[in-house]
C-alpha cells in the first residue's frame, strides 16, 4: 500500500498569514505608492507598453539577492579565505538559504521590486508636476550657509586633484552596490526582527517622503544641470570644468552618467523615461540610514558606515549632483524618520511589554 505524504497546507497557509502579518505595515505602504504610481502612469500616458515596468521588477528582484550574494562571496575571499571557495559557498548558502528562511522573506522580497518600480514611475513624474524651479533658490542658500562662497569651492580645497576625485566618484557609484546588497541581505535575515523591520520601512518612506514628496514640492535638477534650466551666469561651470580636465587623468564615470541622465530626461515620454531630481538626495538619505543600522549592529561597522555617508555627501556636491542643501535635508530626513519608526515600533510592542506574565513561584528572575 502506498501512502503520499500530504503536505501541510494549514501549517504554511498559518505561516504565510504571520509572516504577511509582521510586514503589514510595509505592504500597506507598498501598495498606497503603487497605486499612486498607476494614478502617475493614467495621468501621463506613455507610448511604451507596461513590459519597461516588468523588466524593472524582474530587475528589482533580481538584482538585490545577486548584489548579496557578491557582497557575501567578496567577505568570504577576504575574511574566510577557504582553500574550494565554491564548494565552501555552496555548503554555506544551502545552509543558510532555507525554506523557513525563504518563507520569512517572501513579503518584503516581492514587495521591494514592486516599490522601487512604483518609485520610478513617480519620480519620472517630478518634472511632470513641478517644473524645475528651485534651482537659484537652492545655489543662494548654499552660498548663504557657507560664508558667501558656494561649498563646493571650500571643497575644492581638499578634493581638487584628479585621484581624490577618482576615489570620490568610486565610493558614490559603489553605493548602488552596498545599499542594494545590504536591504537583501535585511530581507533574508531573521535575526533582530524589530531592527530589521525599523529599516525596511525607514527605506520605503523615506524614498516616498523625500525621495517623491520633497522632490516634487522642491523639484530642482542640480549643479551639474543648471545652466540647462537656469538662466544667468552659471557659478558650477568653474566645477564642470574641473571634472571634465580630470577626467583627462582618471575616468570621472558621473560625467557620463549626467549626460546619459539629461539626455533620457529631454527624450523621454511619459514618466518611464528616465528623469532628474536633486532635492533632496537620496544617496546621502539611504547612506545615513545605513550608518544608523551599522551603528546598532557593531560600533566598527557604524563608524565605517559614517564614513561612507561623509565620503557620499562630499561626493555629491564634488561631482555636481547635488547642492550641499540637499545633502543636509537628506540626512535629516533619514534621521528623523528612522527616529519617528522607531517610537512607533515601541508604541506598537509597549502593551506587550507593559504588563509582563508574573513569574511562576520559586523560578529565577
Amino acid at each position: 500500500m502506498n501512502t503520499a505524504p500530504t503536505f501541510p497546507t494549514a501549517s504554511l497557509r498559518n505561516e504565510l498569514r504571520a509572516t504577511w502579518r509582521e510586514h503589514r505595515w510595509l505592504l500597506l505602504i507598498v501598495l498606497v505608492h503603487t497605486l499612486v504610481a498607476a494614478v502617475l502612469l493614467v495621468r501621463f500616458p506613455d507610448q511604451n507598453d507596461v513590459w519597461p515596468m516588468a523588466e524593472g521588477f524582474l530587475t528589482s528582484l533580481l538584482l538585490g539577492p545577486l548584489f548579496t550574494l557578491c557582497a557575501y562571496t567578496l567577505y568570504v575571499m577576504v575574511c574566510k579565505r577557504p582553500r574550494q571557495l565554491i564548494a565552501y559557498l555552496r555548503r554555506r548558502i544551502g545552509t543558510y538559504v532555507t525554506g523557513q528562511r525563504l518563507l520569512h522573506a517572501l513579503p518584503a522580497l516581492l514587495l521591494l521590486p514592486l516599490f522601487a518600480t512604483s518609485f520610478t514611475i513617480t519620480k519620472a513624474a517630478v518634472p511632470l508636476l513641478h517644473p524645475y524651479d528651485w534651482d537659484t533658490r537652492l545655489a543662494a542658500a548654499d552660498r548663504l550657509l557657507h560664508g558667501g562662497v558656494q561649498p563646493w569651492v571650500w571643497l575644492q580645497l581638499l578634493a581638487g586633484h584628479p585621484l581624490v576625485t577618482a576615489v570620490l566618484n568610486l565610493a558614490y557609484h559603489l553605493w548602488f552596490f552596498i545599499m542594494f546588497a545590504t536591504l537583501y541581505w535585511l530581507v533574508f535575515s531573521t535575526v533582530r526582527p524589530l531592527l530589521r523591520m525599523r529599516f525596511l520601512l525607514s527605506f520605503v518612506l523615506s524614498w516616498i517622503l523625500m525621495g517623491n514628496v520633497m522632490a516634487v514640492l522642491l523639484s530642482s535638477a542640480g549643479p551639474c544641470y543648471y545652466h540647462l534650466v537656469v538662466t544667468g551666469p552659471d557659478p558650477y561651470a568653474p566645477l564642470m570644468h574641473y571634472l571634465h580636465q580630470a577626467d583627462h587623468r582618471f575616468p570621472v564615470m558621473a560625467l557620463k552618467v549626467q549626460d546619459m541622465l539629461w539626455q533620457g530626461y529631454r527624450h523621454g515620454v511619459g514618466v518611464s523615461g528616465l528623469t532628474i531630481s536633486a532635492m533632496p538626495s537620496m544617496h546621502v538619505a539611504s547612506s545615513v540610514l545605513l550608518a544608523l543600522l551599522g551603528w546598532r549592529l557593531r560600533p566598527a561597522i557604524g563608524v565605517a558606515l559614517t564614513v561612507f555617508a561623509v565620503m557620499i555627501l562630499a561626493g555629491s556636491i564634488h561631482l555636481g549632483w547635488h547642492y550641499a542643501v540637499d545633502g543636509y535635508a537628506g540626512a535629516a530626513g533619514a534621521i528623523l524618520i528612522w527616529t519617528l519608526v522607531g517610537r512607533l515600533q515601541g508604541h506598537e510592542q509597549a502593551p506587550v511589554n507593559a504588563a509582563p506574565a508574573p513569574a511562576p513561584a520559586g523560578s529565577a528572575t
